[in-house]
């Protein structure tokens, strides 16, 4: 009587997908430009599409797309379902990056508040000792007139320092405060975009089918 042997079962595009930083890298470029096509009403510019070519071409090799396209009648239809869950990790993985940051930019305030005391309790301590260092995060404007977070390493070399420090800290508090509720405000749009953008990502995998016939044929 002949021995059954185990067939291993494919895995499936997100088993994948969780166990490749390479495809998960595609994923997040893939809704990256999923968000600038929505913003940009239905429109990429010439090099974005090009950037999408690259992902897509990356996502083929890594996936083995030619081997795919030879075994299917259907082969973009088969490939836009692959690109459309590669798309929702990536917005997935963007929405938690978001709630992440939103959720320390919530309590940044607070966190420079404890700097500055960290740093008046080093200047008042006899037990400092120096060098000290002290790190904390806050809100900036970037050249584009956005805001970026910043961080902030002081190295403190003795008790005057430390409180000149501390109250550095305390008289531009306000001014970081202004600027890190603008930043809660803009994350907070940010992640209405994306909620949006994620629910009308089968169009952007519709509007991406040319350039994905365009990879296939450059794989095979």
């Amino acid at each position: 009587m002949p021995v059954k042997t185990k067939t291993e079962k494919p895995q499936n595009l997100r088993t994948v997908l969780s166990r490749s930083p390479e495809l998960q890298q595609v994923a997040r470029r893939l809704s990256v430009l999923a968000l600038a096509q929505m913003e940009q009403e239905g429109h990429l510019g010439v090099r974005q599409r090009e950037q999408l070519r690259r992902a897509l071409s990356a996502a083929g090799e890594e996936l083995g797309w030619a081997g795919t396209a030879a075994h299917s009648s259907d082969s973009i239809g088969e490939l836009s379902k692959s690109v459309l869950t590669m798309c929702k990790a990536g917005a997935k993985a963007m929405a938690k990056d978001l709630a992440d940051e939103l959720a320390n930019k919530k309590v940044e305030i607070p966190q420079i508040e404890k700097a500055s005391d960290t740093a008046r309790k080093l200047s008042e301590s006899k037990k400092t000792k120096y060098p000290a260092e002290l790190i904390y995060c806050y809100t900036a404007r970037d050249g584009s007139q956005g805001m970026i977070t910043k961080t902030e390493t002081l190295v403190l070399n003795d008790a005057a320092e430390a409180l000149s420090a501390s109250e550095s800290i305390v008289r531009n508090i306000t001014g970081r405060e202004k600027l890190a509720d603008l930043m809660v405000i803009a994350l907070e749009k940010r992640q209405v975009q994306l909620e949006e953008m994620t629910r009308i990502l089968p169009d952007f995998v519709k509007y991406s089918q040319d350039l994905l016939r365009d990879v296939l044929a450059t794989l095979q």
